[in-house]
């Protein structure tokens, strides 16, 4: 496979991680009142956080991750890709 493809696909990758956990902690803050739980093992941290922000958190790391590969991968592809792609 290219190094090139892969080095966008990681860039990629790694903003949509940056963004989403910085995204993740201000929303937990905003709808909380406090920061996300760090430690389940925490007795000040009550189960149902615990639970709520692993599912938020999967789902919208999985989603980000998606999205990532696929804007990466229509930007590394460009204008003469799609071209050729309708031609065919």
């Amino acid at each position: 496979m290219d190094i090139r493809y892969n080095m966008v696909n990681a860039g990629a990758l790694l903003l949509a991680g940056l963004v989403t956990d910085r995204a993740l902690k201000l929303g937990w803050k905003a709808l909380t009142g406090h920061e996300p739980p760090q430690d389940p093992d925490d007795p000040g941290v009550k189960m149902w956080e615990v639970v709520t922000f692993a599912a938020v958190s999967g789902a919208l790391v999985g989603l980000s991750r998606q999205l990532a590969l696929r804007g990466a991968s229509k930007w590394y592809s460009g204008p003469a890709a799609k071209q050729i792609d309708r031609r065919a």
